[in-house]
């Protein structure tokens, strides 16, 4: 794919600038940036499910939000008073 990118006069000399300082040519260096910031493709899969388990527990009942809420402060009030530590056996 080739994108045309108008970049104004401030952003082109401080990504020319970036990209010398790294040793790459600018068409480079954005094209690195562009590809450290999408999702992996494995991350995406993990994030759809994460998303599909909230929407199938969303709530509009303040009441349930409340509870949902207790819940959570009652955890978060047990692990802190509790904290665990975990031993990793070398193998």
């Amino acid at each position: 794919m080739t994108l045309t990118i108008e970049f104004p006069p401030d952003v082109e000399s401080r990504l020319e600038q970036a990209a010398q300082a790294r040793g790459v040519d600018p068409a480079g260096y954005v094209r690195r940036l562009v590809e450290e910031s999408l999702p992996d493709p494995e991350d995406a899969a993990t994030l759809a499910l994460f998303a599909a388990w909230e929407a199938d527990g969303a709530t509009d009942d303040p009441m349930e939000r409340a509870a949902r809420r207790a819940e959570w402060e009652e955890l978060r009030a047990n692990l802190e008073a509790n904290p665990v530590s975990l031993r990793i056996p070398a193998v």
